[in-house]
């Protein structure tokens, strides 16, 4: 006779299930908050990259435009009886520009450029606004540049903007400087090279006004950023350059003996300290102080401990309002105006 046996089938009691759950939900929330942890980390990453590129760029570009400041092609600025002028960056006809006559006519025999624009030109951030900034941000200083592009362009092309076009040929020049013409028209650019037969360069006239502006699409949004008001044709154009900068203060090296180096640093320039130390095309030098803050809120941050040191206007206390921000600082030189110094 057979012994039948009997297997026992047993399926998952409520205990082993509610366990199961349980290291489920476990694994599930470790997961959770490892992969929010590394989401917040590489958010607040991007951010800081960001801040830094957003800052490095604006110092840059104008660093970049500070060193060329000056370059007037061959414009000897040194020669006795050559004079500056100081024009507001936002005028744009051609005879108000601050170059001497004959301005849009070839010059004759000989005439010659006896005055030129100042190359360097500080607004003070208590100096009233000019009219073709209206979005500039209280409190930040303005910064005006002032050169010849370093590419020729064909003289029949040269229209629209003002061009400088300077001789380099002795038929033309006899004991002569700066024999050349300021025009936006074709015809008055009749100089030549050395060799007196082809056309001698035409160089594009540059004006560019730096600011921080309190908004980059006004009535849009109010992140403060880099902006430049820049001459193009007959009119100032606003390009936003950098988001997020939001103060930007100059000393200027004014050389007042004229060998080429700074003799003191000042917001401006000042009559008062005496002979030298009053004009504009004195500046050598130029210190910048750049201030930039993260576009977004960083989550959980507060800092009101660090301290910036924006040179003119002393200390700035960091509000607590979530944004991290750097400061950068940069002493450049425009080489043209210090090296003809130099060489006399």
């Amino acid at each position: 006779m057979r012994t039948q046996r009997r297997i026992a089938i047993h399926g998952t009691t409520l205990v082993e299930l509610v366990i199961a759950m349980t290291v489920a939900l476990l694994v599930l929330g470790t997961v959770g908050l490892v992969f929010g942890g590394t989401s917040r980390n590489r958010a607040s990453l991007e951010r800081a990259a960001r801040l830094a590129d957003n800052a490095s760029y604006a110092m840059e570009v104008i660093r970049n435009d500070v060193a060329q400041a000056g370059y007037y092609d061959t414009l000897t600025t040194t020669a006795g009886g050559f004079t500056w002028q100081v024009r507001d960056p936002c005028v744009t006809a051609l005879a108000d520009l601050g170059w001497s006559n004959p301005i849009g006519t070839p010059p004759p025999v000989n005439a010659k450029l006896e005055h030129a624009p100042v190359a360097i030109f500080g607004i003070r951030p208590v100096d009233a606004t000019p009219a073709c900034t209206p979005d500039r941000m209280a409190g930040t200083a303005m910064l005006v540049v002032r050169f010849v592009g370093p590419d020729a362009t064909e003289p029949a092309k040269a229209t629209g903007a003002p061009f400088l076009q300077l001789s380099k040929c002795e038929l033309e020049t006899p004991n002569k400087l700066n024999l050349g013409v300021v025009s936006n028209d074709p015809a008055a650019f009749t100089m030549h090279n050395i060799d007196c037969t082809t056309a001698a360069d035409v160089k594009r006239f540059v004006v560019r006004t730096y600011y921080v502006a309190s908004c980059g699409r006004c009535g849009i949004d109010t992140i403060p950023t880099l902006k430049r008001a820049e001459l193009v044709g007959n009119a100032i154009v606003i390009t936003p350059l950098a988001e997020g900068i939001e103060d930007l203060q100059v000393e200027y090296g004014i050389d007042a003996n004229g060998d080429g180096t700074p003799d003191r640093y000042l917001v401006s320039p000042d009559p008062a300290l005496g002979a030298g130390f009053g004009d504009w095309s004195n500046v050598m030098a130029v210190r910048l102080y750049l201030l930039a803050r993260s576009i977004d809120v960083e989550p959980g941050y507060k800092d009101t401990t660090r301290r910036f040191n924006l040179g003119p206007t002393g200390y700035k206390v960091a509000p607590a309002d979530g944004h991290k921000r750097v400061l950068l600082t940069s002493l450049v030189r425009p080489m043209n105006p210090a090296g003809q110094r130099e060489t006399q």
